[in-house]
């Protein structure tokens, strides 16, 4: 029995700008690095592309720094869309996996709405741009020019697996979001071959019928724990 647990990575998209240096979404994420990687005594703009949970998190721990240690420090904010926020629905979470939650849920009412940010102490260090896919190149050449530094939040792909041979040859495998298991393109089980963690969620669906990837460790070990036992069999 094999279990691919290769992980995912932040996936990053071509920007019409090469003078830009890109922090990337994990050291943003993790404020003693972002402290260290942004200069706090000269002039900086991070652009921050993304509305996600991981965009929040990096606006606030920007915030931080620029309210306390890093003074000269601005924000562009590029947003496609509203923010979405996870809603509490009879007996299950609207957006359980793809809506804002907790702290960061609230921190971005009160900061981040079209009605809460102009009166917000955010706003003396943030702007906010819309974006839309039609504009998009068009945007990105008008404000990121004036930006430093730039701080991609789109999501993640997928790290590339292992090379996966029976019988000697190569085979191109699909993962079966329901079971855990995988199967080629034949549609034949792979037996034996498994897969765990953020690469490989679980599919699920809504009572409103929305599909989403349950994503977060105790998403991911419930999950587990419902199809280990049937492994192998």
């Amino acid at each position: 029995m094999v279990v691919l647990c290769t992980g995912s990575s932040p996936t990053t998209g071509r920007l019409p700008i090469t003078n830009i240096q890109d922090i990337g979404l994990d050291p943003a994420l993790n404020p003693p690095i972002l402290a260290r990687t942004i200069p706090s005594d000269s002039e900086a703009t991070v652009a921050v592309i993304g509305a996600s949970h991981s965009a929040i998190l990096v606006l606030r721990n920007l915030y931080n720094l620029a309210s306390t240690s890093h003074p000269k420090l601005r924000m562009k904010w590029f947003t496609r869309h509203p923010l979405r926020y996870a809603e509490e629905r009879d007996g299950w979470i609207f957006r359980d996996n793809t809506g804002l939650k907790g702290a960061v849920a609230t921190w971005a009412k009160e900061n981040l709405e079209e009605d809460t940010l102009p009166s917000s102490p955010v706003s003396q260090y943030l702007e906010k741009v819309a974006i839309s896919r039609e504009k998009e190149e068009e945007v990105y050449a008008e404000y990121l020019p004036s930006c430093t530094h730039v701080v991609q939040a789109i999501g993640f792909h997928r790290n590339e697996v292992p090379i996966i041979e029976k019988d000697g040859r190569k085979i191109d495998i699909e993962y079966d979001n329901r079971k855990g298991g995988f199967v080629g393109k034949d549609g034949e089980i792979v037996r034996g071959l498994y897969g765990a963690g953020i690469a490989w969620p679980e599919r699920v669906v809504d009572p409103e019928g929305n599909v989403e990837f349950a994503v977060g460790l105790y998403k991911f070990m419930n999950y587990l724990k419902r199809v280990v036992p049937n492994w192998g069999s």
